[in-house]
């Protein structure tokens, strides 16, 4: 479930070094098939190797070490049963961590993670006859889901369409929430991934906008940069979670494709919300713009 976890892709074989700019592995293997050393070369280092795994593997233990250039990061001690992995031991610079696996079918049904010896989460996985169905993270009281696979006929520009629609509609009441000093000027909506899809609601006035491009004429400015703003609460809002996790599957692939589509799906939410009128909502200046 590594890949599942992490919304991670699992990578492919290249013929060519890629360019310098692209993230890549190289992976060495033994006479027996079993990748005993992997290389990590960074593209916003322009291609600098900069992490470096060795692995030794035993009838029962494999051991792995992961080096950067100051020497090693973690340490990592797999123990196997019967061909099943049953732990996973991690030393590392900054503490410890312990994983044990417990299967049904053959499959990893449950993991228990403890940090420096004290227990910190459960994972629980689902599974059917073709694969993974679901993987929830309990930590105390409260749970995340941390894969779910998508349904039948799930399609991701319908749903990216639900997204929008809710967003069109909560962001108005959000933004009548808020106390602009004087008219605004522009309401900003900005959008992360982690740990869930949030989208933020920013507005300002001229002068505030005037004050950030005195600071420096040249600089970008970004809704961060607004004294005012909100979280919009997407709970609800249609399939919020599954496009998150398709986004992020989608940049683990082909890095900045889901970014890209987030990203315009935020331009066509502001685009609809410029064509209603905002002078019910808050006052704004005559060149007042969504953005």
């Amino acid at each position: 479930m590594h890949f599942e976890r992490d919304l991670l892709k699992p990578g492919r074989r290249l013929d060519t070094r890629p360019p310098a700019d692209r993230d890549v592995l190289r992976i060495g293997f033994d006479a027996e098939g079993r990748a005993v050393v992997t290389e990590e070369y960074s593209g916003f280092l322009r291609g600098r190797l900069y992490y470096e795994t060795f692995v030794r593997h035993g009838s029962d233990v494999v051991e792995a070490a992961h080096f950067d250039t100051d020497g090693p990061i973690y340490l990592h001690e797999y123990s196997f049963v019967g061909g099943l992995m049953r732990s996973a031991d991690t030393v590392a610079r900054r503490g410890s961590g312990r994983e044990s696996y417990t299967y049904a079918h053959g499959r990893i049904s449950r993991v228990e993670i403890e940090h420096n010896g004290r227990p910190c989460s459960t994972l629980t996985a689902e599974h059917d006859d073709d694969g993974l169905v679901r993987l929830v993270e309990v930590m105390g009281r409260g749970s995340e889901v941390r894969y779910e696979r998508p349904p039948a006929g799930f399609d991701l520009d319908v749903a990216c369409r639900a997204v929008e629609d809710a967003l069109v509609t909560l962001i108005p009441d959000a933004v009548a929430r808020l106390t602009v000093d004087g008219p605004a000027a522009c309401v900003a909506l900005s959008y992360h991934q982690s740990p869930a899809l949030s989208v933020e609601v920013h507005a300002s006035t001229a002068d505030e906008r005037a004050a950030l491009a005195a600071i420096d004429p040249r600089a970008a400015w970004s809704p961060a940069d607004f004294e005012t703003g909100t979280d919009i609460d997407l709970t609800g809002a249609g399939p919020v979670r599954l496009v998150w996790q398709e986004l992020a599957l989608l940049d683990a692939a082909d890095p900045g494709a889901g970014s890209e589509i987030g990203r315009r799906l935020l331009c066509s939410a502001a685009a609809r919300l410029n064509l209603r009128d905002w002078s019910d909502t808050l006052p704004v200046t005559d060149d007042f713009v969504v953005a």
